[in-house]
This record gives structure tokens, C-alpha cells and sequence, in this order.
């Protein structure tokens, strides 16, 4: 039987925005983060990292080839689910979200994504957070920031493994 070439097409691309988007999303946590001398603060910012504009090396996340590109690559994706193999040649489903946080607490998280949907992950002790390149904690995550969150799905409970929030440009 032959595939006709639209869908051939149409797999290739979806196959091509995950790997894009994956690779963004590690690129993105696996980065070293910035001296401690360029983490300058301001009074009265209302987000963790609301100066990031002003900071040298804060536009190398935007606009740098390790960091910016692939995370601009990533901005079309609203929500992916993908099974991929372990070390141990087990199926894990992961799934990817990526949108605003709308609520935060009681170890969960809601995404509201493009297009209106709405997905809730769970999150524990062991949730890696980034706020650009800088690790941070679950409580540095603020209603409103936006997030790339990948998530292991696992009979039925989707539990956010990684947070990756975008800082605010100023």
C-alpha cells in the first residue's frame, strides 16, 4: 500500500517541531547559568527575573544560537504527547505543555494553552524549575509566567518532571 506524500509531509513536520522543541527545552535547563555578578536585582519587580533585559548575557537566551533560537523554534508548540523508550527499553509517555500559568499550588500546576485549553500536571519535590538559565524552586513560579513544561505520564497521573519558565522581556 502506498502512503500518499501529504501525509508523509504532514508526519515529517510534527516529527521535526518535537525534536525542535525538545532540543530547545534541554538546550534551555542544561545551560550554565550566569555569573552571580550579573544577577542584579531591582526594588518592586513582580517577577523573579523581570530585570533580565538589563543583565549582560540575559539577551543570549533570546537571541543567542544556544538558547533564543531553539526556544523561539519551541513557541509554536502548544501540547505534544510523545512515548519514547528508557535505558531499560521500557515505553514512557511524556507529554509537553507549553502556555500561561493559570493557578499554582497544592502540588500542581495549571497551563492554560493556546487555543483555550487548559492542563493541570501534578508536581513533587523532585520537579526540576528553571527560570531562563538560573535553576530555581517550584515557589519561583508565578500565575501569569509563561512555561514549557514536560511531564511523565504514568497510568493516568501526569507528573511535571521539568518546568522551564520564559522570563519576561522588559
Amino acid at each position: 500500500m502506498r502512503i500518499p506524500t501529504w501525509r508523509l509531509a504532514l508526519t515529517g513536520g510534527a516529527i521535526a517541531i518535537l525534536a525542535v522543541a525538545g532540543l530547545g527545552l534541554a538546550a534551555a535547563s542544561t545551560a550554565p547559568a550566569t555569573p552571580a555578578a550579573d544577577n542584579a536585582t531591582a526594588e518592586g519587580t513582580t517577577s523573579p527575573d523581570a530585570t533580565a533585559g538589563d543583565r549582560p548575557g540575559a539577551a543570549g537566551l533570546r537571541d543567542g544560537l544556544r538558547g533564543g533560537r531553539l526556544l523561539r523554534a519551541g513557541k509554536p508548540l502548544v501540547h505534544a504527547e510523545i512515548t519514547v523508550t528508557d535505558r531499560d527499553g521500557k515505553l514512557v509517555h511524556v507529554q509537553l505543555d507549553h502556555g500561561t500559568v493559570q493557578s499554582i499550588g497544592n502540588g500542581s500546576v495549571t497551563i492554560a494553552e493556546a487555543g483555550g485549553g487548559v492542563v493541570t500536571v501534578s508536581t513533587d519535590g523532585n520537579t526540576n524549575v528553571f527560570i531562563g538559565r538560573k535553576g530555581g524552586t517550584i515557589g519561583d513560579v508565578k500565575v501569569g509566567a509563561e512555561v514549557f513544561v514536560r511531564s511523565r505520564v504514568d497510568g493516568g497521573t501526569t507528573l511535571a518532571k521539568r518546568i522551564l519558565v520564559i522570563p519576561a522581556k522588559t
